[in-house]
């Protein structure tokens, strides 16, 4: 009797280990934080442990592939910018190259803008807006900007978009009559760290930033903001600061700032560059990670460090250019190193012939000293 008794504890023990090790969640996982009212994800970067190949179809619907057209005219240094709407794709690279307009086929269509330094020219950019439905283009200066330069899709120079507060860095964006501009404010410049603006340069409504997020005048820094999520998102990624990075949304109805995603480390902070996609939030690490990604998925909140593969094409890794703005994803190689890497997937043995043949098809379309290839496709 007393040994019946005994081997059911022992199996009753069993079982409940098993349950608990079971409805135990693997890997890492971010977490649910309070900040000031707002549910913050809170993802520590220390904790985190398995790396994934995150498939480039569970983020995009579709992939479409455009070779950018081959011509004296046409060709650029590497991607820096990309603007694509309905039926174009505008390029900003880096160098002193005007903006490049193509058609959605990758056909060239024109230059867009003059460098300079004079009215309506420029020497660099920090960003581009193409604004297909206003048959416009609009340029935000490096530095110290006061103004928006704008352009016709025809190339043709209009009248600037003058901005209320002189900028150090900013994002911007234009929808129907007003401007959201978002800011990088130094010590003493006075400027809020988001506002909105009408096309005269009057402020319609502003937040100004709190203690912790003004910056010593140091250009090393940079602001971002993807609205990939259907939000202005604002991330500064400031060098040396001791806080923890956070991503915010600028609530323009509210006119608040909402923190949404912040990086947190067990002992010595590193430097990460928060973004925001519609199911992710993702970061670049550096210090000792030496830029490795994180993901974190927004419903489960499962974090991984992560590789991305385009599985349309034979999972060759993405590994160069690649960035997402307004729900769109772009992924930018070079003709020749996209020749490596598909020679290199159709020596795989496991590879179906429908793959197989797309892949080849794109091979036989593909020259060494072509211009860039674009993968495009809408976030999920």
């Amino acid at each position: 009797m007393k040994t019946s008794i005994l081997n059911f504890i022992i199996a009753i023990s069993v079982v409940t280990i098993l349950v608990s090790c079971g409805s135990k969640q693997k890997g890492s996982h971010a977490k649910i934080v309070d900040i000031n009212g707002n549910e913050v994800v809170d993802c520590n970067i220390s904790e985190v442990t398995d790396t994934i190949d995150l498939l480039l179809s569970e983020i995009i619907k579709e992939c479409e592939v455009i070779p950018l057209e081959t011509n004296e005219k046409s060709l650029f240094e590497s991607i820096h910018h990309v603007g694509v709407s309905k039926n174009y794709i505008a390029i900003h690279s880096r160098g002193r190259y005007p903006i490049k307009l193509f058609d959605r086929k990758g056909k060239f269509i024109r230059d867009i803008g003059k460098i300079g330094r004079g009215p309506g020219e420029f020497n660099s950019l920090y960003g581009i807006q193409l604004d297909e439905e206003a048959n416009k283009i609009y340029l935000t200066p490096f530095a110290n900007a006061k103004e928006l330069l704008v352009y016709s899709l025809d190339n043709e120079s209009l009248p600037p978009i003058p901005l209320a507060y002189k900028q150090t860095k900013c994002q911007a964006f234009v929808k129907n009559n007003s401007v959201t501009v978002l800011s990088m404010p130094f010590k003493d410049s006075n400027i809020p760290l988001a506002y909105q603006q009408d096309l005269t340069g009057k402020v319609i409504k502003e937040v100004h930033p709190r203690p912790h997020q003004i910056l010593p005048p140091d250009f090393s820094s940079e602001i971002s903001s993807t609205r990939n999520a259907g939000a202005n998102d604002i991330f500064i990624l400031a060098y040396g600061s001791k806080t923890s990075d956070t991503l915010y949304y600028y609530n323009t109805e509210a006119n608040k700032l909402n923190p949404k995603f912040v990086a947190t480390f067990n002992g010595e902070k590193h430097g990460t560059w928060l973004n925001d996609w519609k199911s992710y939030y993702w970061t670049w690490v550096f210090g000792k990670y030496k830029g490795k990604k994180v993901l974190v998925n927004k419903k489960t909140l499962k974090s991984d460090f992560f590789r991305i593969k385009n599985d349309f094409f034979g999972n060759y890794e993405i590994s160069k250019f690649y960035m997402s703005n307004n729900g769109m994803f772009i992924s930018s190689i070079n003709a020749i190193q996209l020749i490596e890497e598909l020679n290199k997937v159709l020596k795989k043995e496991k590879l179906e012939s429908m793959e197989k043949q797309r892949i080849s098809h794109l091979l036989s379309q593909l020259k060494e000293n072509d211009n860039e290839v674009l993968f495009i496709g809408k976030m999920k």
